[in-house]
């Protein structure tokens, strides 16, 4: 597992695959980011969005998970200082 992914995994408290962690726990994520975990999250937004380009039109869900990760790295990225 990817250091990234572990702290995410650290943060998460609820496993509800709709569950969205809160903008503190994302603080708390970003702040324990160093410069390989940041270029991991922009390596795997961009392996996010190629995965999208895959996925049929008719897939909704699939299209609404792959975009709720894709915000939830975006998100980390913006606060990692």
């Amino acid at each position: 597992m990817r250091k990234l992914q572990k702290l995410i995994a650290a943060e998460r408290t609820n496993f509800s695959p709709y569950s969205s962690l809160s903008p503190k726990e994302i603080s708390r994520i970003a702040s324990k980011c160093r410069k390989d975990e940041v270029a991991d999250a922009h390596i795997l937004i961009k392996e996010f969005m190629a995965e999208l380009a895959t996925v049929p039109d008719w897939d909704g869900d699939t299209h609404d998970d792959i975009w709720r990760s894709i915000e939830l790295f975006r998100a980390i990225l913006q606060k990692v200082k």
